[in-house]
């Protein structure tokens, strides 16, 4: 019977080593509501989920992606499209020179028609 109450004894010694102590209880506790505090709740992450795209989306994505090669492409449109641009702004300036001359020269016609009337109504 003594060796059955050492038994005892011995177990319940070994239990109260492995039993926390109040403090550490407490420490347990806090650290516990920390990570509560941090932790998402279900509608936080439903709602995050909901936000998510899903792989068939981002392959959409992928594929309505343009390329190097396209922007290549559209890089060399633009480079040719400035270069017409170019053009055409230099053709006006020389259309607006040509216009502005063909003016002044309609402007001493109209002169000149104004002076032969004066002469011819006399």
């Amino acid at each position: 019977m003594e060796h059955t109450l050492r038994q005892i004894l011995d177990k319940l010694n070994k239990m109260e080593a492995n039993m926390a102590t109040k403090q550490e209880l407490a420490e347990i506790k806090a650290e516990l509501e920390e990570v509560k505090a941090s932790m998402v709740t279900k509608q936080e992450f439903e709602e995050v989920k909901g936000n998510m795209a899903t792989k068939q989306e981002l392959q959409e994505v992928k594929a309505n992606m343009a390329t190097k090669q396209d922007f290549t492409l559209v890089q060399q449109a633009v480079l040719e499209t400035n270069e017409i641009v170019k053009k055409l702004e230099s053709k006006i300036d020389s259309h607006e020179k040509l216009l502005t001359l063909l003016s002044h020269r309609s402007l001493e016609h109209e002169a000149a028609i104004s002076s032969i009337r004066l002469l011819l109504a006399k």
